[in-house]
């Protein structure tokens, strides 16, 4: 781990409850190595993972019930905030500011869901495809 973390930073890593690699924030700190995140998708705290565990690695190999892909989770997710109603998506710019929750339109990735305002600047969005960090009052 070469880079040079810090507590209310944001990381990549792997969630125990969403079963997928996803942004978090660094909640604790132990010897310069981050100890405890917090999921900025499910907000659900625990330790740092930067992968899944041995265990968790031969279920995802071969499930019982296979995990929700991201498609699913987006698709989840876009519902419950809108029932539906894209209507009130913005159209993304980054010179506006974004608050979480928030439903934007961005020209290259879509329609997607602002899960967490990282920095005043930056922001974390989810999309179809996956998780973004986008740049907001600029």
């Amino acid at each position: 781990m070469n880079a040079n973390y810090e507590a209310g930073g944001y990381i990549e890593a792997w969630c125990t409850k969403c079963k997928l690699e996803l942004g978090h924030t660094i909640v604790a700190m132990v010897d310069n190595i981050p100890r405890k995140v917090k999921c900025n998708t499910c907000e659900g705290q625990h330790m740092y993972r930067a992968k899944p565990s041995e265990t968790n690695r031969t279920k995802l190999k071969n499930p019982a019930r296979k995990p929700r892909a991201k498609g699913a989770i987006y698709e989840e997710y876009l519902s419950r905030l809108t029932g539906g109603d894209l209507s009130r998506a913005r159209k993304y710019s980054f010179k506006e500011n974004y608050k979480k929750d928030e439903i934007l339109d961005h020209p290259t990735f879509g329609v997607g869901v602002v899960l967490s305002v990282i920095q005043t600047n930056k922001m974390e969005i989810l999309f179809k495809d996956g998780t973004k960090l986008l740049s907001q009052n600029q």
